[in-house]
């Protein structure tokens, strides 16, 4: 009940009970004493009913006013209810005084299903919302906001990141409400979050992507096997666009190369399995008939109906062309399109199998192209490839069809030849070594003039099989090459023997350093005039168990074939310095020490390295190591040889270039290159004083180093006629048995310790 009506019920009581009470009085009684009486009595009645009266109306309010409030909290309870079910966050987001910023002041309890934030939190952190959207969104905000601002609502989706650390998609529909004035009293949104719904969109999209992209033809029909739609390669391989297709069904491809009791028997399996797979026939728009391989799936609802048809084919005629191609590939050397190893297996198994059942001859040769590397390293790989590939056509040019060239890889070429016995083997290797040396002109304007070694190995004497003959052809090309290239060996019992002893050393090799069989010889370089010590060779020595001292020339080209040299030749330069630093600190009057380089050290990317370390780890410096390096490496035009002996310069060491004469120098390389002395070789040497060619050769040695400023040494000095032509001449130093031996170390030691604080002389 409301106040207005409360009081207009007591003014009607007070009226009436005035009127009513006062006239009833006086019918009662004239009596003015009673009458006053009366009259108190009837006031404090009065106020006595009044306050009945309005206890009553008031209780009567407030029963009625709980009753409304319980009402109201139930709808209340009952609203939250509905809110919290639903899956919108409602918020109210209102002007905070007196910055006027919006704040939020209402936000759902199901917030924290959405967000991962409680209510408290919202409603405590102002700026909660704003750092938790994901950056790339917040342009397209602040345009919304914009939007928002412009026409008082506006409806986006972002990403906001959940308290998990995941973003989540969130819908947010909000409206402005203004008061009469236009202010704006309270932003009012809902927040739903839609993220299923975007990667449900998203994987849409991809599966749409790669529906389109699908190098595979694809189609999808209703039911009744009529087209509903299909992709672009489905256009591409049959040449129908959709609109030729759409509501026609598949049959239009046939090729009438497949009957109906194929069709009827297709049917039959997608019925009862659900899918069928195959390869069919079929015809393009243009009449092409093509082979595709076809796929066929049936689609069902969750009550096993059938509903689509989803159809994939691929056209099998690329593929068989593509299996072709491996299978090519399988067989056949990339690079030059001969057999490989592979095909060379299979035609060797049927030719040794009809050798050995016919009694025939057959031949296989390794063949390898000389000095191939350093095509490669001074001409680069292209070129290098060039070469391999003219190689291969004129290696199939010389051999016959039966016969089979094979490249196993790198430069090295396998040849099985059927019917071919020794005699006609040695008359083929000449041809196929002539047909290589042929002038092959590279890059437009450059010659090149290549040389092969080849290895010859017979059927059945080397070999019964594949392996053996392969094994056999490979020992005898390495010996070839061994023997100073470009020339032809035959497999033999003796190169066999040979084989097996070098596969001997290089086991025992493996384990010489470890076991202290190593160990270096020193030997004198004198000046020729004084002939005092000016230098020192160290000389490796392999003093092996039971063969005894095996010299370097037996030893070195294994260790540079099995991959030792690096490490030998690294402790050769380490050895000789940490001796030479030990004699120093013993006060001996040291000398330069020469060690020799091996073609395999020299090509090593880490050398410079290695030597600064090793002159660092020795104390010494660097003009106190020589390196002697062959005639046949120094020469070598290539970038990385230039660079190489640049690098080894700077480092401060001595060059020298050993055994000069023996290979093949050119005077504008030796100007090219900063190299210090020149050693001529001990075979010019020793035909001194009986050879006038040899003396020819030795002095033109001579004034050709004095002209380049070079040293020249003159080495196996054996006689003091060779001395004395050596020093005539004007050779700088002389280094042979005439002065020492190599010695050992001690040896060596007690001979600088003979004359101590002067130079050694030896006469």
């Amino acid at each position: 009940m409301t106040a207005a009506r409360i009081v207009a019920l007591f003014l009607l009581f007070g009226t009436v009970w005035i009127l009513v009470s006062d006239r009833a009085i006086g019918l009662f009684t004239q009596d003015i004493a009673l009458l006053s009486t009366i009259q108190s009595f009837k006031g404090l009645l009065f106020v006595g009913l009044s306050a009945l009266l309005l206890y009553v109306l008031v209780r009567r309010s407030e029963r009625t006013r709980a009753a409304l409030e319980a009402q109201a909290m139930q709808q209340r309870d009952h609203l939250a209810d509905i809110l919290n079910v639903n899956p919108a966050v409602l918020y109210s987001l209102r002007p905070a005084a007196p910055s006027g910023a919006l704040a939020i002041d209402f936000v759902g309890q199901n917030v924290e299903t959405v967000t991962g934030y409680p209510v408290a939190q919202w409603l405590s952190t102002p700026n909660l919302w704003t750092y938790r959207l994901h950056p790339d969104d917040l342009d397209r905000i602040h345009q919304a906001q914009r939007t928002l601002m412009a026409t008082g609502s506006v409806r986006h989706e972002y990403r906001f990141r959940h308290a998990d650390g995941h973003y989540r998609w969130i819908n947010d529909s909000v409206v402005v409400v203004r008061d009469a004035a236009g202010a704006i009293t309270n932003l009012t949104g809902a927040w739903l979050d839609v993220t299923d719904r975007r990667q449900a969109e998203e994987r849409a999209r991809l599966i749409a992507q790669v529906f389109e992209s699908s190098q595979e033809g694809i189609f999808i029909t209703d039911e009744r096997a009529r087209i509903l739609s299909i992709n672009r390669a489905f256009s591409r391989i049959t040449g129908y666009a959709l609109g030729e297709v759409l509501g026609k069904t598949p049959a239009l491809l046939k090729s009438g190369r497949q009957d109906g009791a194929f069709y009827a028997a297709m049917w039959a399996q997608i019925n009862a399995e659900g899918h069928w797979g195959g390869e069919i026939w079929n015809r393009r728009k243009s009449g092409e008939v093509y082979p595709e391989w076809l796929t066929i799936n049936a689609i069902r609802d969750d009550q096993g109906q059938v509903r689509q048809y989803l159809g994939i084919f691929t056209e099998t005629s690329s593929r068989k062309a593509a299996e072709e191609r491996i299978l090519h590939l399988a067989n056949y050397d990339a690079l030059t399109d001969l057999p490989n190893r592979a095909l060379l297996a299979d035609r060797a198994r049927v030719a040794l199998s009809t050798a050995g059942r016919q009694r025939t001859p057959l031949t296989v040769m390794h063949l390898n192209v000389d000095h191939f590397g350093r095509i490669n390293e001074s001409l680069g790989h292209e070129v290098g490839d060039q070469v391999l590939c003219e190689v291969a056509l004129r290696l199939t040019g010389v051999l016959r069809t039966d016969d089979t060239v094979c490249r196993l890889g790198g430069d090295d070429f396998i040849l099985l030849l059927p019917n071919t016995s020794a005699r006609d083997s040695a008359q083929l290797s000449l041809r196929l070594m002539a047909a290589v040396a042929e002038p092959l002109n590279v890059m437009s304007n450059q010659v090149l003039h290549l040389t092969a070694s080849v290895g010859v190995a017979e059927y059945p004497d080397n070999g019964s099989d594949l392996a053996r003959l392969t094994q056999a052809a490979e020992s005898a090309v390495h010996q070839a090459k061994r023997e100073g290239r470009n020339t032809v060996r035959f497999f033999s019992l003796n190169l066999q023997e040979q084989i097996q002893d070098a596969l001997a050393l290089t086991r025992d090799l493996r384990w010489a350093q470890e076991r202290g069989q190593l160990v270096l010889h020193y030997q004198p370089k004198v000046n020729a005039v004084t002939q005092r010590i000016v230098g020192v060779e160290a000389l490796i020595r392999w003093q092996h168990p039971t063969r005894g001292l095996v010299p370097p020339s037996r030893f070195i080209p294994i260790a540079e074939e099995s991959g030792l040299i690096q490490e030998i030749g690294t402790w050769v330069i380490r050895r000789a310095l940490a001796q030479t630093a030990e004699w120093q600190a013993a006060g001996l009057p040291v000398v330069p020490v020469a060690v020799n380089l091996s073609v395999v050290q020299f090509r090593h990317p880490g050398l410079r390295d290695s030597l600064a370390e090793a002159l660092r780890d020795s104390g010494l410096p660097a003009a106190m190591l020589e390196l002697e390096l062959t005639e046949s490496v120094a020469m070598e035009d290539s970038t990385f040889t230039i660079a190489t002996i640049a690098g080894l310069k700077q480092l401060g060491v001595t060059l020298s270039i050993d055994d000069f004469g023996t290979g093949y120098s050119s005077l504008s390389y030796l100007k090219r290159f900063a190299v210090d002395k020149l050693k001529i070789d001990q075979s010019f040497v020793r035909g001194l004083h009986h050879d006038p060619q040899d003396e020819a050769i030795v002095t033109t040695v001579i004034n050709l180093a004095r002209s380049l400023g070079l040293t020249t040494v003159g080495e196996g000095v054996e006689t003091t006629e060779q001395r004395d032509f050596l020093r005539r001449n004007g050779c700088d130093e002389l280094q042979g048995y005439l002065f020492s031996r190599p010695l050992p170390a001690e040896a060596f030691e007690t001979l600088l310790r003979s004359s101590v604080g002067v130079a050694p002389c030896i006469a």
